[in-house]
C-alpha cells in the first residue's frame, strides 16, 4: 500500500474553497492581528460567550487608543465602525443578537473567529509535547473501540475477565511492595495539558453544532417562502433534515455528551476532580495558573443549552406547519370568498349597471378594536376550603413553630448570586450552595430558586435535579430539587 493509498489527496477546487473561508481571510488581512488580538482579550481572556454591546464598545475604543499609540496613522476607522465590519458578509467574525431578556444587543464570536484563534494558539511555543500521554490516549481509545465493535457477549466477558485479572495482579504489588507507582511531574504535567487543549477546542465545537441547526431552521424557512410548495412538502423536508442532522455523528456525539453533562453524579465528580487536580503541587505552575477547567462545566452548560434551545425552537417550528390549515369555518369563508371571485370573474366584462348590486338583511355590526374590553388583572389568590386544624383548636405548639420559621432574606441570597458571578459568567445552584452552605436549611434552598425564577436571566431547569444535603437540627436530610443555572446579566 503507497502513502497516496493512505493518505486523501488534495482537491485544487476544494483546496481554493477552503482558502475563502472566513477564518482563512482573517488571517490574511492587513489587521489581523489587530482584529485577533482584540477578540482575544475581550472573550477569551474573560472566559466570555456573550458581551453586551456597551461593554464590547468600550473595551474596543480603550485598544484603539493602545493600537494607536504604537502605531501611529493606523487604525482610522471606529469602534462602531470596527464592529460593524466584523459582523457584515465579508468578514463574519461577530454574530450581533437581540434578546427580549437584554436591553441592548449582544456581540458572540463566530465559528470562524473561534478556529482562528485555535490555529494561533497551536502555533505558540510549548514546554513540550506530550508525546507518551498522547500515544496512551490513542492506545486506550483503539482498545475501546475493538472492545465496543461488537454485541459478541462471549467476546466482552473474556475481555472483562482479562482486566479483572490485570487488576488483581496490580493490586498484589502493590499490596506487596507496600507503595504505588506514581506518575512524575512531567507525566503529570504533560496530561494536564492535554486536558487543557481538549478543553480549548470543545467549547468552539458549539459554535459548528448550532451553525448546524440554524441551517436547518434556514432551509425551512426557504421552502415555506418558495412557490408551489406544499404543507407535506416542507414537513418532509424538515423531518428528513432534523433527523439526519440528529443521527449523524455529530449529533449522537452532541446528545450523549449532554446526557453525562447533565447528570448531577458527572457534575458531583467533576468538581472533586478539579478541586484535586489544581491542588497538585507537581503539575507545572504555570498550567494550572490557567482556570479554563474550572469553568469548563459552567460554559458547557450555557453553550449546550444552546444548541438545545436551537433544537427546541427548530420543533416548535415543525409543530407550526403541522398545525391544521384551517378550523371548518375557515374553510367555509375561502370557499364563499373563492365563489364571488369566480362570479366576479364571470361577469368582469359585463359589470352591473346599478350602483348597489348587494343586499344585506339587517344593518352591518362594525367591529374596531376599542370594542373590545380592557385587560383586567387576575384575581388574587384564595383559599378553596376553609382552613381546619386538629380537633378545632389551633394549639400553642404549632404557633411556636410558625413563629420559629425563619425570616428569608432574599437581598442576601441576591448579593451572594452576584458575588459568584463575579468570577464566572454563570454558577450552578450546587456550586453556590457549596460556597454558601445555607443558614436556614431548605427554606433558603426555596430562596434561591425565587430568586432564578424573578429574573429571566436565569434559568431553571424542569427536568434535571441536584441532590442537596443539609443539617437540620443534627439530622443529615437529602433533597431533590430543580438545578438552576445563574447567570450573569448582559
Amino acid at each position: 500500500m503507497t502513502e497516496t493509498e493512505i493518505l486523501p489527496r488534495w482537491d485544487l477546487a476544494e483546496a481554493h474553497r477552503l482558502m475563502d473561508h472566513p477564518a482563512v481571510r482573517l488571517l490574511r488581512s492587513p489587521n489581523s492581528a489587530f482584529t485577533l488580538t482584540f477578540l482575544h482579550r475581550a472573550f477569551k481572556e474573560h472566559h466570555a460567550i456573550a458581551v453586551p454591546e456597551s461593554h464590547l464598545r468600550a473595551r474596543l475604543e480603550n485598544f484603539l487608543d493602545e493600537a494607536r499609540t504604537q502605531c501611529p496613522g493606523a487604525y482610522t476607522q471606529t469602534a462602531a465602525e470596527y464592529l460593524a465590519a466584523w459582523c457584515g458578509n465579508e468578514q463574519l467574525l461577530l454574530k450581533k443578537l437581540y434578546s427580549e431578556a437584554a436591553e441592548e444587543p449582544v456581540f458572540e464570536l463566530t465559528t470562524a473567529a473561534e478556529r482562528a484563534m485555535q490555529w494561533l494558539d497551536d502555533l505558540q511555543a510549548r514546554p513540550f509535547v506530550g508525546a507518551e500521554s498522547r500515544f496512551e490516549l490513542i492506545f486506550r481509545q483503539l482498545e475501546e473501540i475493538v472492545l465496543y465493535s461488537t454485541s459478541d457477549a462471549e467476546r466482552r466477558v473474556a475481555a472483562l475477565r482479562a482486566q479483572q485479572v490485570a487488576l488483581e495482579t496490580k493490586i498484589q504489588l502493590v499490596e506487596a511492595a507496600n507503595t504505588a507507582e506514581a506518575y512524575s511531574a512531567v507525566q503529570l504535567s504533560e496530561r494536564f495539558a492535554n486536558a487543557l487543549d481538549l478543553a480549548r477546542s470543545l467549547a468552539g465545537d458549539f459554535r459548528e453544532l448550532e451553525d448546524n441547526f440554524k441551517e436547518v431552521a434556514r432551509a425551512l424557512a426557504e421552502a415555506q417562502t418558495r412557490p408551489g410548495s406544499t404543507k407535506g412538502q416542507i414537513v418532509g423536508q424538515l423531518l428528513d433534515t432534523h433527523a439526519a442532522l440528529k443521527d449523524s455523528p455529530q449529533g449522537q456525539s452532541f446528545y450523549a455528551f449532554w446526557n453525562l453533562l447533565s447528570s448531577p453524579e458527572r457534575q458531583q465528580r467533576w468538581r472533586e476532580l478539579i478541586r484535586d487536580v489544581y491542588g497538585i503541587d507537581a503539575i507545572d505552575e504555570g498550567l494550572r495558573t490557567n482556570r479554563l477547567l474550572e469553568r469548563l462545566s459552567s460554559r458547557l452548560l450555557v453553550e449546550g443549552e444552546r444548541v438545545v434551545r436551537s433544537n427546541e425552537r427548530m420543533a416548535a417550528t415543525l409543530r407550526r406547519a403541522l398545525e391544521t390549515a384551517a378550523t371548518g369555518e375557515d374553510r367555509r369563508l375561502r370557499e364563499l370568498v373563492r365563489e364571488i371571485q369566480q362570479f366576479a370573474l364571470a361577469c368582469r366584462n359585463t359589470p352591473p349597471a346599478e350602483e348597489q348590486f348587494v343586499d344585506i338583511a339587517g344593518p352591518p355590526e362594525p367591529f374596531t378594536a376599542f370594542g373590545r374590553p380592557f385587560w383586567q388583572p387576575e384575581m388574587g389568590g384564595r383559599v378553596a376550603t376553609e382552613i381546619a386544624f386538629a380537633n378545632n383548636v389551633l394549639d400553642l405548639e404549632m404557633l411556636d413553630r410558625f413563629r420559629a420559621l425563619a425570616d428569608l432574606n432574599i437581598a442576601r441570597l441576591r448579593q451572594q448570586v452576584r458575588e459568584c458571578l463575579l468570577a464566572s459568567e454563570s454558577v450552578l445552584l450546587s456550586d453556590l450552595l457549596h460556597r454558601f452552605p445555607p443558614r436556614d436549611g431548605i427554606l433558603e434552598v426555596v430562596g434561591y430558586l425565587v430568586v432564578a425564577m424573578q429574573d429571566s436571566v436565569h434559568y431553571v431547569a424542569h427536568d434535571q435535579f441536584t441532590e442537596v444535603r443539609l443539617d437540620e437540627d443534627g439530622q443529615r436530610e437529602s433533597w431533590r430539587v430543580p438545578e438552576v443555572l445563574f447567570a450573569r446579566a448582559p
